[in-house]
């Protein structure tokens, strides 16, 4: 046990409605899993096996609805204000020592939450996810984060959640805008103890972070892919075993994709407000 961040262990993408929100990827290639109520919310995932989940680590990305801003837990309503990537969820192996040693750093954070919950499955199946998280204060990241201790991460590669039409594997990186990107990977070589490579944000395990300027964004990216007004999360991208097997069954979901430089792109608004970049290698390795 140790107070370090050991991954980005999925992102939470707030959407509309989480049942219309699992039916887009659906058409993306996605296997998605049945909708999950929580207090005031409820979530459907896209959960990928090429991930250490016997080290507690996971990777896969949260389709979270606002369902009543009465019941669920500050301060989620004022996080999901506007749709698309709201937050990047950090795997931790001790929930409360992270807090600690942010905590004397400055951030203000609440208390450690140690949640568990009954998860139905459409043949009758019960399993019982069970976490711990810790949500700081809003307004302290260049992108907000949080983090969270999983003791049931096997729950999240069971095969029926990980073989997906597309053929993807993991998503390796996450992409997003800031304002000033030496300022950000301050924040985050400090907060996170990531490695700063260039643009990048690398952590032990686990996808990295892209930090772009909105004019870097503008003009690397192709037109359209992103919404470039606000810093944020962007995007992300996913490594596929087959390329054109993944191109071939978006395309026969009615999706356009875009070229990219070693595989192509599907835009935000075609991907509830997260753009997606499809490639076969990893991106540590291009």
């Amino acid at each position: 046990m140790s107070d370090r961040i050991h991954a980005i262990d999925h992102v939470m993408i707030h959407v509309p409605a989480s049942q219309t929100a699992g039916a887009t990827f659906e058409r993306l290639g996605f296997a998605v899993t049945p909708k999950s109520g929580m207090p005031g919310l409820s979530n459907r995932l896209i959960c990928f096996g090429d991930t250490p989940h016997e080290n507690g680590i996971c990777n896969y990305l949260e389709l979270m609805a606002l369902e009543d801003a009465q019941t669920a837990p500050p301060p989620m309503p004022r996080l999901l204000d506007g749709y698309g990537p709201a937050s990047t969820v950090m795997a931790v192996d001790d929930a409360q020592a992270v807090t600690e040693r942010l905590q004397q750093g400055g951030m203000a954070i609440g208390p450690v939450l140690d949640l568990r919950r009954d998860w139905a499955l459409p043949d009758g199946t019960v399993i019982t996810p069970a976490f711990s998280v810790a949500i700081p204060d809003l307004g302290q990241a260049p992108v907000y984060w949080n983090y969270c201790r999983h003791k049931t991460a096997h729950h999240y590669v069971r095969r029926e959640f990980v073989t997906h039409p597309n053929t993807a594997l993991a998503f390796d990186a996450v992409y997003a805008i800031v304002d000033d990107p030496d300022a950000a990977a301050a924040h985050y070589a400090r907060t996170w103890q990531a490695r700063v490579d260039g643009d990048r944000l690398v952590l032990p395990e686990g996808p990295s972070m892209h930090l772009m300027t909105a004019q870097t964004a503008r003009a690397t990216l192709p037109d359209g892919l992103v919404e470039t007004g606000m810093p944020g999360l962007k995007g992300l991208r996913v490594r596929v075993d087959d390329l054109a097997k993944a191109r071939a069954v978006i395309d026969n979901g009615g999706v356009s994709t875009i070229d990219m430089p070693d595989g192509f792109a599907v835009r935000a608004a075609d991907a509830e407000g997260c753009a997606l970049v499809f490639g076969e290698q990893n991106a540590a390795d291009r």
